[in-house]
């Protein structure tokens, strides 16, 4: 509706420019020197437009031949960004298929004229990763470093990630060194921690605590469930019975009922043959907080009275009368207190809520016990006809 309506008065406007240069012509006179120019109003003032338009004509002209090659350039750079988005989501596609063949494919196509290039060659190397091309997946890596060198810290942790499983060391040599180069930087310091602890490093985990807490790249709960790993991990590994002893005299008594911690220590001081107040220590961490590998390992102490144990684990069957791992533990105190009746009644609750193996050959040692070698020989069967069900 706009336009009828400017169309219709500039029409009206000519209109009445025409019916008045026709009415009266009216002249103009321009005199130079001895030039002497008459003319008509009408044509002076045409004349003045035409030369008016070619002059804007012209200008336009030269400005769009002077812009030209900025404009070629600018349409060329937005080709090659239609190409290179078009690649990425095709790539992007065919990896939320499965398809890492196609995908790798897509992303490297146009990853050296894409101004995301990072993204290209850093999902390409993932997907030459999960090929199995480990060639191309350094390749791709090579390439991102030497194109962006200022995202270097992206570009290691990815690599650290690629390299995790197959290459530990090498994965924890690039967290290491990124760490030292950005010692504030959150997501490198989480993932080398993650490794350190994965790799079972505590003694480089415990140097790294202060830094952690010093820029908070951990909350206070993360942080001491880390610290309670630490000290399992490091009771873990003692090498020696005076190396284990040492440090756990170093432990608050906290500290050594904590179910992570104490179950560690237990595990190594039954390996070696030392079962002197194991069994206190473990019914003073389970009053305060139940823990089922704790409550495992008390069936599996066999210094002193297993009756007096077995009375006192009985007593916790009022808040946990369904679990399988005490019932697994109340037989076996059973069946070192000669009970046989009520270890194998134990055995057998175990197994209805959960048939496994070690509670079968536990229910079939102690009916070998009883002198019941049939018995044993049946429920040694039943649990080889078990472990052909899980496979």
């Amino acid at each position: 509706m706009s336009k009828i309506l400017k169309w219709s008065f500039f029409l009206l406007i000519a209109t009445g420019l025409t019916t008045l240069a026709l009415y009266d012509n009216g002249q103009v006179s321009m005199v130079w020197n001895d030039w002497v120019i008459e003319t008509s109003l009408s044509f002076a003032l045409a004349a003045v437009l035409v030369v008016f338009g070619s002059v804007y004509l012209l200008m336009r002209l030269l400005i769009n031949i002077w812009h030209f090659p900025a404009y070629w350039r600018n349409r060329q750079q937005l080709k090659r960004y239609n190409k290179a988005e078009t690649s990425i989501s095709k790539g992007l596609i065919a990896l939320e298929y499965g398809d890492w063949q196609m995908a790798e494919k897509h992303l490297i196509k146009m990853a050296k004229k894409s101004d995301a290039g990072l993204i290209h060659y850093l999902t390409a190397a993932k997907m030459a990763h999960n090929q199995g091309a480990l060639m191309r997946r350094e390749q791709y890596l090579n390439e991102a470093r030497k194109r962006f060198p200022q995202d270097y810290v992206t570009i290691g942790l990815v690599e650290s990630r690629l390299l995790a499983n197959e290459q530990p060391d090498m994965a924890l040599v690039i967290l290491a060194e990124l760490h030292q180069q950005n010692p504030k930087n959150r997501p490198i310091l989480s993932e080398y921690v993650q490794l350190l602890e994965k790799q079972k490093q505590w003694q480089t985990l415990e140097g790294l605590l202060g830094q952690i807490k010093k820029i908070r790249a951990m909350d206070k709960a993360a942080l001491q469930a880390l610290e309670i790993r630490l000290i399992a991990g490091k009771v873990a590994k003692a090498e020696n019975l005076d190396a284990l002893d040492t440090l756990w005299r170093s432990l608050s008594a906290k500290q050594q009922l904590m179910p992570a911690i104490l179950a560690e220590f237990v595990e190594q001081r039954m390996g070696w043959g030392k079962e002197q107040g194991l069994a206190e220590l473990i019914v003073k961490s389970v009053s305060k907080q139940w823990d089922d590998r704790l409550v495992y390992q008390y069936g599996r102490i066999e210094l002193g009275p297993a009756f007096e144990r077995l009375k006192r684990a009985e007593k916790w069957l009022k808040e946990q009368a369904d679990n399988p791992i005490l019932l697994l533990t109340l037989g076996r105190l059973a069946c070192m207190s000669q009970l046989w009746g009520q270890a194998k009644h134990y055995f057998q609750q175990s197994l209805k809520l959960q048939p496994e193996l070690e509670t079968f050959h536990a229910l079939a040692k102690c009916y070998e016990a009883e002198g019941l070698e049939t018995q044993a020989a049946l429920t040694y069967k039943e649990a080889i006809l078990q472990l052909e069900k899980k496979s």
